[in-house]
């Protein structure tokens, strides 16, 4: 009965070695991964305009690989919106290095500008169907009486990255944290209409469903449009500017 025992163990531990020696087949002793560099940031066209690459660079333990970039996008230059310049480049045992560099069109034509610092009108903004206001929430929970600081920064003329399209909900009055921002990017028209392009929120990792209504009344600095999230979440925003 020992011998077996002892026998058993040496085939466990000759089948152990052998898928070892299966597992690294092929593989270098040394790997060197791969690096890519991009020159320049994110690029701005016009609409129509076409896109030339600011450039970008890969090394690969010291050795120039930038010939084996695999370049990819999606861009419609007749199309105003956010795309993407994606590079890839994989080194012989098949560990990849990857970069992303975003490319915004836009119309060159909108003079209009939302650009500035607002709060939202706690009076004026409903949450729910319910048609309670933002005011009315911020009291029951006791975590604020004003929501501050939702920013639209203008990239180009007439497109836009908001840092709350929330307008504070989760970040101020329930008090998530700003990790529950709605971030996102508009565009503006001269007419004062806005759309939405794209939207991610960091502590669900998803976007708003779509806005609706959006405008832009530049006479009185107001903002409003109506959001709808996850199926189930609906408000109607009114943000006031207070700065430029």
């Amino acid at each position: 009965m020992k011998n077996i025992k002892y026998l058993a163990m040496g085939a466990l531990v000759a089948l152990s070695l052998t898928s070892c020696e299966k597992d690294t087949e092929g593989l270098t002793d040394v790997t060197y991964y791969p690096v890519i560099t991009l020159e320049g940031g994110d690029v701005l066209l016009s609409l129509g305009e076409n896109y030339v690459d600011p450039g970008y660079s890969a090394d690969l333990g010291g050795e120039d690989v930038t010939s084996q970039v695999v370049v990819s996008d999606n861009i419609d230059n007749n199309s105003i919106g956010l795309y993407q310049v994606s590079y890839k480049v994989t080194n012989s045992d098949g560990f990849s290095a990857t970069a992303t560099r975003n490319v915004i069109v836009y119309d060159s034509s909108v003079t209009l500008s939302m650009a500035g610092v607002y709060d939202t009108d706690m009076n004026a903004t409903l949450y729910g169907t319910a048609g309670r206001t933002f005011a009315e929430y911020a009291a029951a929970y006791g975590n604020t009486d004003q929501c501050v600081g939702i920013e639209f920064t203008e990239l180009a003329p007439g497109f836009y990255y908001v840092n709350d399209l929330f307008g504070g909900w989760y970040n101020q009055i329930r008090a998530y944290g700003t990790r529950y921002c709605m971030t996102a990017y508009l565009t503006l028209d001269n007419d004062g209409n806005i759309e939405l392009v794209d939207s991610y929120i960091a502590g669900w990792g998803d976007g708003v469903d779509y806005i609706d209504g959006g405008t832009y009344d530049p006479e009185n600095g107001v903002i409003s449009y109506f959001v709808s999230y996850a199926g189930q979440i609906f408000m109607d925003l009114v943000l006031n500017k207070v700065s430029d």
